[in-house]
């Protein structure tokens, strides 16, 4: 594979990058969503219709996978004075269970990052709506746990309770990565034909044939935020990103398509 780093300018595309629709108004789109802190946006890149949709699915990630994250680490939002000023802590004894409101110093932060198989047309594995998932956590600050469970030693778990859909948190890594191969070719012309813009609009259900975890030797550094990779195998277009890069997160592999042969063809094509 070769190839493209994504740049820092920000291009103006002028019709919506998922729907194609080129009547006004156009929004702004962040490519890793604004409450991720997100810095890449493209102009005039997203209309109503699909603006809510991408909108919908990331918010539902963000508040369901990352709420801790970003209030702890004080990442970017349009209601700061929302932000909490303390997490709630599940405490289970029995059958019965509490949340207690901790201090973020008191507060066993982790990191969980959702392990994915390879995408499914990588694999050779057969279409299904069904995703499988597992959960990796990395400890990023306050005690561990097993210190924070010594306070209560009558608990059965202490800790804290995620309930996400692992087709949400799918859906909003492809988006990351069809924007990011938007910035870097410069514009959608060369994506016109990717499957992915229906499985993000949530139009194709088999979300786990293009979005997968990364399986080969690391391609993005564990330093910085957010990092990503667009890269071509023949015409095949492919995004390796990789979400809260410095703490070691996993890297995850979209598979954006063969790209419009018109295109590949012609001079703006990248990959020579």
């Amino acid at each position: 594979m070769a190839l493209l780093p994504i740049p820092k300018n920000s291009p103006d595309i002028g019709e919506c990058i998922y729907c194609g629709s080129s009547k006004e108004p156009l929004r702004r789109e962040h490519a890793v969503p604004y409450g991720l802190n997100g810095t890449w946006t493209l102009g005039r890149a997203s209309c109503d219709r699909c603006a809510n949709i991408t909108h919908r699915f990331e918010r539902d990630v963000l508040k369901s996978l990352l709420p801790h994250i970003r209030a702890v680490l004080a990442f970017q939002t349009r209601r700061p004075q929302r932000r909490p000023q303390s997490l709630p802590l599940t405490i289970e004894s029995g059958r019965v269970q509490r949340e207690l409101q901790v201090p973020f110093d008191d507060y066993p932060l982790y990191l969980p990052t959702p392990l994915l198989p390879p995408p499914g047309i990588v694999a050779g594995a057969p279409l299904t709506a069904d995703l499988r998932m597992d959960l990796k956590f990395i400890h990023i600050a306050g005690p561990t746990f097993e210190v924070a469970a010594q306070r209560y030693p009558d608990a059965a778990f202490v800790g804290a309770r995620l309930d996400f859909s692992p087709e949400e948190f799918a859906r909003t890594l492809a988006k990351i990565a069809f924007c990011a191969a938007v910035y870097a070719l410069g514009g959608v012309a060369a994506l016109r034909s990717s499957p992915v813009r229906r499985a993000i609009l949530g139009e194709d259900r088999f979300i786990g044939y293009w979005v997968g975890s990364w399986k080969g030797d690391p391609v993005n550094e564990p330093k910085g935020l957010h990092a990503m990779q667009v890269r071509a195998s023949g015409t095949d277009i492919h995004v390796i990103l990789r979400l809260f890069a410095q703490f070691g997160a996993p890297e995850y592999h979209v598979v954006l398509g063969p790209a419009d042969p018109e295109f590949a063809r012609s001079s703006a094509w990248p990959w020579k």
